[in-house]
């Protein structure tokens, strides 16, 4: 198989076909022209001077309004004149903070040396020629001499009734607090004027990078003067203010230089009562991002860093009320609103790839990866422990990262990472975080928090995740016992080989139950340690990760939601779910037939491997799984029994991709798949590239596609375009050409082809109107079309939530549909028009911060006959205790000429109800120990109404009535259920014990039964019915 897939490695993509002109390539042109234009047209300028100077360096910004802030903190700090000045490096524009320039070079090392011995490490001397590209500010812009002049004259007086003000406070300040410092006058005019000057000039809100240099930086150093917890041992250490601006600003260019510890005992329980995190810096700069107010929180949260070679230990002490703590637990992975800090780590130093973990208050976790710019993706689990207890003042939290579970680059004696971390405010409904990246903004992974970590090169690691499991099948008195083992091998930091040998996938989480009687595939997401393990190399394109893509769930924030429909799929040339997944249906003779559930089982492997690894600026990832031969029961009209033996697939995926970080970031790679089967192989290749602009308001990610699946050869490709001109604003558009021969579903997952189509969407979040806490907008326009030219995906969409003081939010969405072709559902027997069609919805949630939230919605939508369809959608969260929660959601829809494909030209339409249940109890022995009770079922009566016929060639759809001698009748219910009730004890981290007892059932069509007949029949009449008990273990140095 390996041989065949290089072979194939080299499509002939030559012959990708060029798209056709249009005005949609036109205006994709004007984008592109517009972007380089933007690029190029950046002035500079330079002033040159005579004699050499120099002049101290306090910090380094990104915009200008960041270092007049920052420029103010210093004066009154230092009681010195302070200037602004912009400056160009690496082909970008920086505004530093320095000091006058000066040629006393000598004094200025003394004056250096004296502000370093007061706890100032990152200020620098910077030499000049004055014929350096260094600008000082027009007389006319804000802040400059001229502006500032002008403005002193106005106010010496409140200056000095300010300074007289000062200084009596400054007599009555009790000396258990730092003293505050009289500003000067320059500073104190300065302020002024810049204030004056600024409010002619719109304000810059997009994310931008707020640095000092060289050193690792302390901008301001005081005595914490809260108070410490009654357990912790030593006095509070110092507390590292990097003076936030509040205004998104605040993460250093410079690397914060993390302590080194040959060894510390520290038990991960939370409480912070080691001697260690007295005599590390804390740090307390987070912001609010959201509602990406970027405002200084209420509440102060200290954080602490320190690492030794096994890995990074994080604290961090939450002051808020104790009676407004949130504690709540829950299953590992499960976003609800609740308190906790959570923590995002760039492993790559470069904004590539990382992880993030999060502790919630009670002992909860919660962790994924995270690639460019912020696709987070919750399918990944670490070995990682961490903890969080209430306290007096609130909670504080403790975590230990090891670097064995990180993928890393090769690095000398200094390496460099980047941290964002978070936190959580249930009770307000905000996060808040350092730096202050709220996910409105362009940038995320390429604006982190640099950090200097030296000696940290992991040593070879192995870790061992033997398993054994008994599974008894409950309908056939059948058990089955399985030992296995996954391998995972680290012999550098860059570089992981995996195995796995008789795996058990069995069922410890069932899928959600999925009503589909469309042509279209249902996509389902990976959950298997093994496949998730490095999943981020085979991911090429944003598409392929649409996890990252979902908002956080229903009761995560805000107001809670109500159920969804909506299921987004991805484009992605590689679905691991299809390993393992139900078997290629086997070439039968027509009397002999197999049971449609033993068809839909998994198949089981022989095993899989798979190496990941970075080698420079490459990064690479090979994969290869062996499907066991499965087996079918078959029998034919006469009621013989037949053993059918089908042959399994081997599956196998290469990877490269090159990336540059030069400011920007640009990327190239390359991924091919192969399924080799006797039925027939299928090979498939892609080419993607990406790019994202320095300041983050461009990126683009774009991939070809070439498959020769079966015999034939199909070609596609698409691309993304995502502007975000500033905090809250983002446009995005997309174009995809796929060939009607294009063909991925082998082993990737795309949703159709013979498809053109262009999206553009616009969201837009906002916390600036008075009656509501944010405003979250979007509108999105849909042009889709086969290769034929036919209209089949229109549609324009509007959806707005809106979120109360209360906490209550407000959702309302229109549709609307223009005449379009279905070409898809008739199954390849012709196409049928449909008129112009609406929707609209509207819903209600309470604040699910409290212990109990509800939601309830309404919609209504029209069926492609123009009939109206009536959708009501509430439930409820019951969270009375930490250790217990209830949520139920109920789903009623009222269908009206619904249009069902009965095979051949038939179409019939139905008049149908849908009742659509589901039900989560969770109860926590402990937070380690969890017993689940799951239900989800979905009921469909549907009476016939009208027949119709597609049309041979083009129109609509043709009614006809049914022949007086056809007694019959195409009436259908649906009935199908799952329900698991699953024990998990969590014995160390990915060490867990499960019991699991799963039902699931599919009731066969009972046209007279009533709903609650058909429920009663679901409970009781499985076609799944398991019990299941699974033991693994992490073994590993």
């Amino acid at each position: 198989m390996i041989v065949r897939l290089y072979y194939r490695f080299l499509p002939p993509l030559a012959k990708f076909p060029h798209c056709r002109r249009s005005r949609l390539t036109r205006d994709l042109a004007h984008i592109v022209g517009l972007a380089c234009w933007v690029a190029l047209a950046v002035p500079t300028q330079t002033v040159a001077a005579a004699t050499p100077a120099a002049s101290i360096v306090y910090g380094s910004f990104s915009s200008f309004e960041a270092a007049a802030r920052a420029r103010d903190t210093f004066e009154r700090d230092l009681l010195e004149p302070l200037e602004v000045r912009d400056v160009s490096h690496d082909g970008r524009t920086l505004y530093r903070v320095t000091g006058v320039l000066s040629a006393d070079v000598a004094g200025l090392r003394t004056r250096v040396a004296e502000l370093k011995n007061t706890g100032r490490p990152g200020l620098w001397l910077m030499h000049q020629e004055m014929t350096d590209s260094v600008a000082p500010a027009r007389p006319d812009a804000p802040g400059s001499r001229g502006a500032i002049r002008a403005a002193a004259q106005r106010t010496l007086a409140s200056l000095d009734q300010a300074t007289a003000s000062s200084t009596a406070q400054r007599a009555t300040t009790s000396s258990a607090g730092p003293r505050p410092r009289a500003a000067s006058r320059a500073a104190a005019a300065r302020a002024t004027s810049r204030d004056a000057a600024t409010d002619a000039q719109p304000r810059d809100d997009r994310m931008q990078t707020f640095g000092v240099l060289p050193g690792h930086t302390t901008l301001a150093r005081t005595r914490a003067d809260s108070p410490r917890s009654a357990s912790a041992a030593g006095s509070p250490p110092d507390t590292l203010t990097l003076q936030p601006t509040h205004t998104g600003v605040d993460a250093t260019e410079a690397p914060i230089v993390l302590p080194r510890f040959d060894d510390v005992d520290i038990n991960i329980d939370g409480k912070l009562d080691e001697s260690v995190w007295s005599r590390v810096p804390s740090y307390n700069n987070m912001s609010v991002i959201d509602p990406d107010t970027l405002q200084k929180p209420v509440h102060d949260t200290h954080i602490h860093f320190l690492y030794t070679d096994r890995g990074l230990y994080v604290a961090v002490r939450a002051e808020q009320p104790a009676d407004k703590l949130v504690a709540r637990l829950s299953s590992r992975d499960d976003s609800i609103n609740r308190d906790g800090v959570s923590l995002t780590l760039d492993s790559s130093g470069e904004g590539l790839y990382g992880q993030w973990f999060g502790i919630n208050v009670g002992g909860s976790v919660i962790d994924g990866k995270v690639l460019p710019e912020a696709e987070f993706s919750r399918q990944w689990d670490g070995p990682w422990t961490g903890n969080a207890v209430p306290t007096e003042y609130g909670y504080s939290a403790e975590m230990f990262l090891p670097w064995s579970m990180m993928s890393m680059p090769d690095a000398g004696e200094a390496r460099r990472m980047g941290f964002y971390i978070s936190r959580k405010v249930a009770y307000l409904n905000e996060r808040w975080g350092w730096p202050a990246l709220p996910l409105t903004a362009s940038r995320f992974m390429s604006a982190l928090q640099p950090v200097e970590l030296r000696g940290v090169n992991p040593r070879q690691q192995i870790t061992l995740y033997p398993f054994t499991s008994a599974t008894y099948d409950v309908l056939a008195d059948d058990p089955d016992y399985r030992t296995g083992v996954d391998v995972f091998w680290r012999p550098s930091s860059n570089l992981q080989f995996a195995a796995t040998l008789l795996p058990d996938f069995g069922t410890v989480e069932s899928d959600d139950v999925v009503v589909n009687l469309t042509s279209f595939e249902t996509f389902f997401p990976e959950k298997r340690l093994f496949f998730l393990e490095g999943s981020e190399i085979f991911e090429t394109s944003p598409r392929s990760n649409v996890l990252a893509r979902l908002s956080s769930s229903s009761s995560s924030s805000g107001g809670r939601q109500t159920a969804s429909d909506f299921n987004p799929t991805p484009t992605t040339l590689l679905n691991t779910r299809r390993i393992g997944g139900p078997a290629v249906d086997p070439d039968l003779p027509g009397s002999i037939a197999i049971n449609d559930v033993d068809l839909g089982k998994p198949t089981d492997l022989h095993g899989a491997v798979k190496l990941t690894g970075q080698m420079g600026p490459v990064r690479f990832g090979v994969l290869g799984a062996f499907e066991d031969d499965p087996e079918f029961v078959g029998t034919d009209v006469l009621g013989n029994v037949y053993q059918i033996v089908q042959e399994g697939r081997d599956f196998g995926a290469v990877r490269f991709l090159y990336e540059s970080v030069t400011g920007s970031r640009q990327s190239l790679g390359w991924m091919s798949t192969a399924v080799v089967h006797g039925a027939g192989d299928a090979f498939v290749h892609g080419l993607d590239g990406h790019y994202l602009s320095e300041s983050g308001e461009w990126k683009v990610d774009g991939q070809l596609i070439a498959s020769d699946a079966h015999g034939v050869e199909g070609y596609g490709g698409f691309g993304d375009i995502v502007y975000v001109p500033r905090r809250g604003h983002r446009h995005q558009l997309t174009l995809d050409y796929l060939d009607e021969n294009l063909n991925v579903n082998d082993f990737g997952f795309i949703r159709r082809n013979d498809d053109i189509t262009a999206r553009y969407s616009f969201s837009h979040t906002t916390s600036a109107w008075p009656m509501f806490r944010n405003v979250r907008s979007s509108i999105s326009y849909n042009h889709g079309m086969n290769l034929d030219g036919r209209g089949t995906r229109l549609g324009l969409f509007l959806r707005s939530t809106m979120t109360l003081h209360s906490l209550n939010s407000i959702t309302a969405a229109f549709m609307y549909f223009p005449r379009k072709w279905e070409d898809r559902n008739t199954r390849g027997n012709g196409d049928y028009r449909v008129e112009e069609r609406w929707g609209t919805e509207i819903a209600w949630g309470t604040n699910t911060g409290k212990p109990f939230s509800y939601s309830i919605g309404t919609s209504v939508q029209q069926e492609e006959l123009g009939d109206p369809t009536y959708q009501l959608n509430t439930g409820f969260t019951y969270k009375p205790t930490d250790r217990f929660s209830l949520d139920f959601d109920l789903s009623y829809r009222r269908r009206h000429n619904w249009l069902v494909y009965q095979g051949g030209r038939r179409v019939t339409a139905f008049h149908a109800d849908e009742w659509k249940p589901k039900v989560a109890l969770d109860v926590f022995l402990s937070s380690k120990q969890q017993l689940r009770f799951t239900l989800q079922w979905a009921g469909i009566k549907a009476d016939e109404s009208e027949l119709y016929q597609v049309p041979i060639g083009d129109g609509y759809l043709i009614p006809y009535l049914r022949d007086p001698a056809d007694m019959s009748i195409d009436d259908f219910t649906l009935s199908r259920l799952t329900t698991q009730l699953r024990y998990r004890w969590e014995i160390a981290p990915l060490s867990d014990l499960f019991v699991v007892f799963t039902r699931g059932s599919n009731v066969p069509d009972r046209v007279d039964d009533s709903f609650d007949r058909l429920l009663r029949d679901a409970l009781t009449d499985p076609v799944i019915d398991l019990f299941v008990v699974k033991l693994r273990y992490r073994f590993g140095n």
